[in-house]
This record gives structure tokens, sequence and C-alpha cells, in this order.
């Protein structure tokens, strides 16, 4: 059964961009690009970070374009139409993995929300004890389920109005104020007192972090989880789009510019540090929480000017992290229109489940570590799957067949990378399962408790395999109901 594209379709090349820029932007590009990238060799990690850009995302992201334009559905249906009916269950596994990523995702938005909201209040003032203003909030459940609760309304209300009336006029707003304000805080840090040092740090180019392969791991993991490379979010949006639309100016405009989002994040966050922490590379380490949460509010409480600075950081937060919530609700909405369900109904489906199942990581920081950690780390699985589709169709097919005949980027090295991706995958997983069993020797393979056993290698495998064994057996039953396309 098919559905008329009319009507449902991006109204411009523009708004399609704009909204990929803005799935692929997020959190993790303004609290984790900058302190990896300083971490990491600055100079270096870039180097390292492009290639990535050429050997992982845009290949992956090329392919997802070529899955979504054929196919006309989303990702489950998808792998149907390309692979064949018996591939359906790696489609469902991919979806496994992003809505166990939209389920917690949620909860980080209210946080970037609340913070903007203290923001707003004045309530970053000298003096503030940063750390125990956000033990005090992560630890209350109830305001966090409430900020969740906000999240996922705003989310739904804006898919409900479909891809032009929803997702592209939301985007149209959302994205360039993203880079407005990441412009701004980046030229008014350049103004700090000591600001230098941090620019020393950012871009000094040593010639050992070239040559240490901790630098590459990082920067292809930092890629991995920045541009959305083999979400099926690409994918999804990809549904609606003409049939001429050009998939690898589309992936690479999406990669570049996500990457310029978390280049200007640096140019923020390590000159600010530099100008006025007392122990730089301590706010560099602290994570992701701890950087954007603690240090850089307790920055922004001391810094002249620093409300505004504050107002500005935490609202291109909040717009970063909903851009790619909503692009994941949009991806399980669009999941339940391929079984027939209506947009409106899509939506309220996709965001109760996203509500409910997101509660128990609203409720438990401890929970929301673990499934941040299991469905993190199963992104990359999710690309492994997008790259093994793309080889069993046949690299050389998809290229000659849906890519090159609409695109100006006659480059067939920039698609054929793709055949490399289990190497970087067996590579980048081997490396994070050995940071986890040296976290927790003797006692990896461990999962129960979570509240012990949060990161082990044993609680991923275990999540992994419960959800891989689940869309096997839901292979056929899946397959039978992913049966409404779109059709132009």
């Amino acid at each position: 059964m098919a559905k008329n594209l009319e009507g449902n379709m991006w109204s411009s090349r523009w708004g399609l961009i704009l909204a990929s820029i803005g799935m692929a932007v997020g959190t993790g590009n303004i609290w984790r690009f900058p302190r990896v990238s300083a971490a990491n060799g600055g100079a270096a990690f870039f180097f390292a970070y492009v290639l990535a850009l050429f050997l992982w995302a845009i290949p992956l992201m090329a392919a997802e374009g070529v899955w979504g334009k054929v196919s006309r559905m989303g990702i489950i249906g998808s792998f149907k139409h390309m692979c064949g009916r018996g591939w359906t269950w790696a489609g469902a596994l991919m979806a496994v993995i992003v809505l166990g990523i939209v389920f917690y995702y949620g909860v980080v938005v209210g946080w970037c929300m609340q913070y903007l909201g203290y923001a707003v209040m004045g309530v970053f003032r000298p003096g503030l004890d940063t750390e125990a203003l956000w033990k005090a909030f992560a630890g209350n459940g109830m305001q966090q389920s409430l900020l969740f609760a906000l999240v996922v309304v705003i989310c739904m209300f804006i898919t409900s109005k479909g891809v032009a009336g929803g997702l592209e006029k939301a985007c149209k707003v959302m994205v360039p104020g993203i880079f407005i304000l990441l412009v701004f805080l980046a030229i008014r840090a350049a103004f700090l007192p000591g600001a230098v040092k941090g620019y020393e740090f950012y871009f000094t180019a040593r010639p050992a972090d070239f040559l240490n392969p901790r630098t590459y791991l990082e920067a292809f993991t930092q890629v991995a989880w920045s541009t959305g490379a083999g979400w099926g979010l690409f994918l999804t949006y990809f549904v609606y789009v003409k049939k001429s639309e050009d998939i690898m100016l589309a992936a690479t405009t999406t990669c570049f510019a996500d990457t310029t989002a978390g280049f200007l994040a640096g140019l923020c966050v390590i000159p600010t540090i530099f100008a006025y922490s007392p122990d730089p590379m301590a706010a560099v380490k602290s994570g992701n929480t701890g950087l954007a949460f603690i240090h850089m509010t307790k920055l922004f409480s001391e810094i002249p000017g620093g409300t505004i600075m504050a107002i500005a950081f935490f609202l291109a937060l909040v717009l970063a992290a909903l851009s790619s919530e909503i692009a994941m609700i949009e991806m399980g909405a669009r999941i339940l229109e391929d079984a027939g369900w209506d947009r409106k109904k899509a939506t309220w489906g996709i965001g109760i489940a996203t509500f409910l199942l997101g509660l128990p990581s609203a409720m438990n920081m401890t929970f929301l570590d673990n499934q941040d950690w299991v469905w993190g780390i199963g992104l990359l699985l999710a690309g492994l799957l997008m790259g093994l589709g793309a080889m069993k169709i046949g690299v050389r097919k998809i290229w000659d067949e849906h890519i090159e005949p609409y695109t100006q980027m006659k480059h067939y090295w920039m698609f054929s990378a793709i055949r490399f991706f289990p190497v970087w995958f067996a590579i980048i997983f081997g490396w994070w399962t050995w940071q986890a069993i040296t976290w927790y020797p003797g006692e990896w393979y461990k999962w129960l408790p979570i509240s012990k056993y949060t990161f082990t290698v044993g609680t991923m495998y275990w999540q992994w395999a419960i959800a891989a064994v689940v869309c096997i057996l839901l292979n056929n039953w899946l397959a039978d109901r992913m049966t409404h396309r779109l059709e132009v």
C-alpha cells in the first residue's frame, strides 16, 4: 500500500539541509567536542576528525540517503525493501538502538532547559557552589520528570505538524540560532584576559599527537556520535525528498556544518576555561555534565557579563538538543506510519512511549548513565548494520544507480570507503571494549545490579543480545506490517 508523497516533502533543499544539520548538531558538539579535541592533540585531533568524516560519516550518510529516497520508508521498512524480507530485523535493531537514545536524551534536553532558566533568573552569581546546585537538581527526579514531559510535548507538537509544516519551520529558526549564538560566544571569549592560552592549547600541533592511536580512536568515536551517521535519522529525512536530490551534497554539507558547530563551541569553551579556571585541565577532563553544568557555570558566575554568556550558552544547548530529539521522534513516528498509522496517532504513540520508557532515566541518574553507555556504544553497531546492508546490495551498484546520476560530487571514493566499515568498527569497538574491561578488572562480564556495574561490557552485551534476539524473532511479524510506502 502506498501513500502520496505530495504534501509530505521538504519545501526546499535549504529546508532539508537545515533539518539535517539540526539532526546532527547536538549537545555533544557543545560539551564533548571541545574537551575531547583539546585533550587529544588539538590540531592533530582536527586532522583525524576530518579523516573520519570521509571514512565513516559521509559514506554512511550517503547510504542512508539512498535507503530513504529509494524505499520511501523508515528505518525498518527500508531494510526490508532494500535488502530483502530477511533483513527486516537489522532495521528493527537499528531502530531499537536509536530509540534507546531518545528515551533518555529528552531528559538531557530538560537539564539544558533548567539551566537556561537558571541563567535567565540570574542564579549564576559570584560565590555560587555550582557543584551543589547540580547535585541538588540531579537528585530531584520529580523536577526532571516534569521537564522531560515538557520536552516530549514540544517534540510531539512539532512532529505532528509534518515535515514542511513542523520540522522544517522549526529548524529554520533553531539551526541558524545555534550558529549565531556560538559565534557570539566565540567572539566574547576572544576578549577574555588569558584567552590566548586557550587558543594555544586548542590549536597547537604536536607531532607526537599525530602518531598517537588514541587521537584517531577518539576522533572516530566523536564523529560517530556527533554526526548521527548510521543512526537512521538521515535515512528518515530522505524519505521526503525529490528523486533528483543530491545525496552526496547533503551528506557532506551536514557533516562539515556539524564539525563547524563543534569547532565554534571549542572557540568559546576552551579560551573561557583557560582565562578563568584555576585548573583548566581538570575542567577539560571533568566529563560532559561536569564541564557544562559545574565548571562553565562557575566561570559564568565570575566573568563580567557572564549572565549574558550563560543565557547564550544554555540557549544554544537547548536548541541543539531539541533539534536532535525531534529528529529521533520523527524516526519513530515514520516507522509507525509505515505500519499504517496516521501522522497524529504515530506522533502520540512514539511520544507516549518516549515518556514512559524515559521515566526511569529521569528518576535515576545511574540508570541514565547506563543507558547512555549501552546505546551510545550501540550506535557503532547501528552503523555496522548500515554498512553491511550497503555491501549486501553492492557498493558500486548503489553508486551507479542511486547516487552518481543525481550528484555534482562525482567522487566514487567518497562513498566506496564504506567497504572498509567493518574494519573501522572492529578497531573502535574493540578499543571501547578493552577500556571497559580495565574499568572492572575481574568483573567486566557482570551486569547486575546496574547501580554497581553501570559501564561494564556485560551490561552492554546483555542488553544488545536481548534486543537482537527480540528483533530476529519478530522479523516476519514486522515485515508483514511494513507495507505503507510513500510514493512520488
